[in-house]
């Protein structure tokens, strides 16, 4: 095998180590080299060895004028095991067969696809190994360039192996960082001579030194450029000129030798060519049968040759494409791409890719076909792909007003899906410039909305634009697709806005169109939006939805199922197929769903008390909100982020947040912020024992009395509002906001929420009754999957029993609260409880100043309260005792201290603090 490879010793006994350690245990090695050191050379020859050891080779040649072609390079890997495919596990085939369906609904994502190939070559390799063999992979397109990165990563105990070429600092798609290498260089001079003396024994002294020198060590160089000399005669100089690069010279070689063949036979090469996967029954549709007999010169110059039982057609060398590709002009190149286009009927993505190539000005025909395969590709998941698509749709459409409806929703993906929000602008701007009059296209619409939306906030201009596209959209009118993606916009602007008017539109619009694929949308209408209003039908749906999540692959949809639930506690049963689709966002570079997967795992992490990881997540979702100019998005992640400060007791940060957050959303209209922001500064407020001031904000956002429509935040503000009216004496209001929390039937929606209205209900009810309740309310099922809501019912409960008197079952639900808000770092709270324990008569630690008596927990608790100005009967009323109690107290406490009056107990205690042994209380 190795008669034919001279000085290549080194790299051959590399080739062998990694086929015999893939046989076993899966490898990846790429060959890196310049051109025409011989890469493909060494990667024919680990085919004819693997081979030769009975295993099977699957090969694919990336090609530089098919890049833009979604996975072209895998289907090449794939086509010769198509039969196979059914092998695959269920999900695994599907997803595969997907691949040559050009009207497939299945997603197909960078990962799940790589799961899916891995699956397969796992499956064949049971019965001999696999290797996978793709050369150029620096030309490879950006889906299969992604597909083959992760599996390379992938193949630790398998029996596969993956052999890979690339040029040395070619740029591409493909990501050759951690994977092994190895580094071609030019052969020394022995060899050189060698190759030379080989291939050409009749080569006079001064020809054999030239070609030495002009070679320089290189492989190819050292076979062509005698056979270029000899074609042109010895003295020709355009071969010699050291200041051309090698590859350019080689170019030029192997351009001589093509100048020689017949006019047929350049114009099946140039058709070989630019079809690039060398299919012969494609060739021979598009050149006629007679295509070998036409090739023939090209095979005896060594031009082409024909492989894999006379199945296809390979070219010498890369350079030898490139070289057939650049000695055609451009008419030909028009002329062999339409050839193509109309011999690809049953591929479709290629075919409109070389009917754009064919098109010398604008062609409605090819901005037709391209708009359609830019929304396949959407469907699929390829939002680079489909940008590309629709760009070039919209340089080729005769009209402006396609022109520039087909502009606007490339914009709208890139910015929408892709996270392109920085040149969605721009790109707006030069669509409005093409047709100014033709603003109410649901393309343009969609862009200019959403872009508004994430630049400006301007909600009522947003909902504006796109309200009134879609008062002229039918069913028939515009792809399901594209109803739904400018649903979902409108959505978005409905719900930021907060206002119930702004739905109007949206449900009339929803109600004429009435079609199956809009469910998703509907359902977040209900649950997402309006959760307090949702019905039980909706929870069914969703319920239903979350259950099935394992059997949904698009992590588009796993998403958009996890805003459904994200309002109502339904992130618990969502979190693994978050946490897919966010390893499947990261391989296909899909910011939009990156930053909400990982906004919706720090949402549930911080309900579940896991506050490091959400404040990880929030950290990684904000950078690639600012990296991509996302406000959309940023906001909710400020806001979580302030919320983790506000029950941490960083008031500082929460309310930096809040102030900022309220300043941009108010004047704008985006009424969900301010209530987010009322939301987090309840929680500041309640954590500081402010009640006036936590009920002044709850109420802001959930006025007492009522649970307002689309305002989901409120109901998770139930508990809030009420104990924030009771603290403050405003019973009656305590009362009905009870009411319509129970009219609302906040209690079915979750267990959460059940165990937060209980414990309201607690909070208004006599003493036996409120007993009752809240031990209901710590009864609920899972109550500790909620621990910071859970800690606060018991705070809540603790502080019922003491005042009625029952210390033992206090201090046991003070304790409890305690430990929990230690625990999750909720520092305020903490102190709280611990306050509550030593007034129930619990020490939580030792109050001593040398050379005086101990102080109990609750004559320390006392004099803390009174070193704040309050009085006697402030203090009673706050730990249910008479203030002559409390007089009683202090009277006890002073010469403890060393002080006579009030006026010493502030430096008393602070010296008392400093001097005692510290403990982490």
């Amino acid at each position: 095998m190795t008669t034919d490879i001279v000085g290549r010793s080194d790299v051959l006994a590399v080739i062998d180590e990694f086929c015999d350690h893939s046989r076993t245990s899966g490898k990846s090695l790429i060959i890196v080299g310049d051109p025409g050191l011989g890469k493909t050379t060494l990667l024919r020859y680990a085919a004819r060895r693997w081979a030769a050891e009975g295993g099977r080779v699957l090969e694919a040649t990336a090609v530089e004028f098919e890049a833009d072609i979604s996975f072209a390079g895998l289907k090449q890997i794939l086509s010769p095991i198509a039969e196979s495919v059914p092998n695959a596990e269920g999900a695994y085939a599907d997803i595969l067969k997907a691949l040559f369906d050009p009207d497939t609904s299945t997603a197909l994502d960078r990962m799940a696809v790589t799961e899916a190939l891995r699956n397969l070559l796992l499956t064949l390799a049971r019965d001999s190994p696999i290797l996978v063999l793709v050369d150029d992979v620096q030309w490879l397109d950006r889906s299969s360039a992604a597909v083959f990165t992760l599996l390379a990563r992938r193949l630790t105990g398998t029996r596969v192996g993956l052999l890979g070429s690339t040029r040395p600092a070619a740029e591409g798609f493909f990501e050759r960082a951690r994977l092994d290498e190895y580094v071609l260089t030019p052969l020394d001079e022995q060899a050189a001579a060698q190759v030379l003396t080989a291939r050409h024994p009749g080569l006079t002294p001064a020809v054999r030194g030239r070609v030495l020198a002009t070679a320089a060590g290189n492989p190819l160089a050292l076979v062509e450029l005698p056979l270029a000399l000899a074609s042109r005669g010895h003295a020709s100089p355009t071969l010699d000129l050291s200041v051309v690069p090698l590859n350019r010279r080689l170019q030029a070689a192997f351009s001589s030798r093509i100048d020689d063949l017949p006019d047929a036979t350049r114009e099946s090469l140039l058709l070989a060519a630019l079809e690039a996967t060398g299919n012969l029954r494609v060739l021979e549709v598009v050149a006629g049968e007679r295509l070998l007999e036409t090739l023939a010169p090209a095979e005896r110059a060594r031009l082409v040759h024909i492989a894999e039982h006379g199945t296809r057609l390979l070219f010498s060398n890369p350079l030898t494409r490139s070289a057939v590709v650049n000695a055609s002009t451009a008419a030909q190149r028009r002329r062999a791409h339409r050839r193509l286009a109309d011999g690809l009927r049953d591929d479709p993505d290629r075919r409109v890719w070389h009917l754009a190539q064919s098109s010398a000005g604008p062609d409605e025909r090819a901005a037709v076909s391209l708009e359609e395969a830019g929304y396949r590709l959407v469907r699929r998941g390829d939002i680079v792909g489909a940008v590309t698509a629709l760009t070039n749709a919209s340089m080729l459409s005769p009209a402006d007003t396609q022109q520039a409806r087909r502009l606007a929703a490339a914009a709208y993906i890139g910015a929408r899906l892709g996270g392109g929000i920085a040149g969605a602008g721009d790109t707006l701007v030069e669509a409005r410039q093409l047709d100014a009059g033709h603003q109410r296209s649901l393309d343009m619409a969609m862009a200019t909305s959403f872009v508004i939306l994430n630049a400006d906030g301007d909600v009522d201009t947003a909902h504006r634009i796109l309200s009134g596209a879609l008062d002229a959209v039918s069913a028939e009118s515009h792809p399901v697709f594209q109803i739904r993606e400018a649903l979902l916009t409108l959505l978005y602007v409905c719900f930021f806005g907060g206002r119930s008017h702004l739905w109007s539109d949206f449900d009339a619009v929803l109600s004429r169109l009435n079609d199956p694929g809009l469910d998703i949308v509907v359902l977040m209408r209900h649950t997402h939006s309006d959760p307090a209003n949702a019905g039980d039908a909706a929870y069914r749906q969703l319920d239903r939805l979350v259950e099935s999540l394992d059997q949904v692959d698009a992590p588009g949809e796993i998403v958009l199922i996890g805003l459904a639930g994200s309002w109502v506690d339904r992130l618990g049963g969502c979190r693994a197929a978050l946490h897919r689709a966010l390893e499947r966002g990261r391989a296909a570079d899909d910011t939009n769903v990156m930053t909400q997967a990982l906004t919706l795992l720090a949402l549930d992490s911080y309900f579940l008390g896991q506050w490091r990881d959400s404040e990880r997540y929030l950290a990684e979702a904000l950078s690639l909100t600012k990296e991509q100019g996302l406000r959309l998005f940023r906001w909710a992640i400020d806001h979580w982020i302030a919320t983790l400060a506000a029950v941490r007791g960083d008031d500082e940060t929460a309310r930096r947040i809040t102030d900022e957050l309220i300043y941009w959303a108010v004047p704008r209209g985006v009424a969900v912020v301010s209530h987010l922001c009322h939301y987090t500064r309840t929680l500041l407020a309640l954590g500081a024992q402010d009640y006036e001031e936590a009920y002044r904000e709850a109420t802001s956002a959930s006025p007492a009395g009522t649970i307002p429509a689309f305002r989901p935040v409120a109901i998770w503000m139930v508990l809030d509002v009420v104990e924030a009216a009771v603290r403050t004496n405003r019973h009656a209001e305590a009362r009905a906001h009870v009411a319509a929390a129970r009219a609302a039937r906040l209690e079915t929606v979750s267990g959460r929420l059940d165990m937060l209205v209980t414990a309201a209900e607690a909070l208004v009810s006599a003493d036996d009754a409120a007993t009752s309740l809240f031990d209901r309310a710590l009864a609920t099922p899972d109550a500790d999957r909620w621990p910071f809501d859970q800690a606060r019912v018991e705070l809540l409960f603790g502080q019922h029993l003491r005042r009625i008197r029952s210390g033992r079952a206090a201090r046991e639900h003070l304790g409890r609260a305690h430990a929990a808000f230690e625990r999750l770092g909720a520092e305020k709270w903490a102190r709280s409880a611990r306050r509550e324990l030593r007034a129930a008569g619990q020490r939580t630690g030792p109050a001593t100043q040398p050379g005086h008596a101990t102080l109990t927990g609750r004559e320390h608790l006392i004099a803390q309260m009174a070193a704040t100005g309050m009085t006697n009967k402030e203090i009673g009323e706050e730990l249910f005792l008479s203030a002559r109690t409390v007089g009683a107290h202090l009277y006890r406490i002073f010469p403890k201290l060393g002080i006579t009056a009030r006026a010493g107990l502030r430096d008393a205690l602070t010296v008392m603090d400093e001097t005692r042994p510290h403990r982490h209380q």
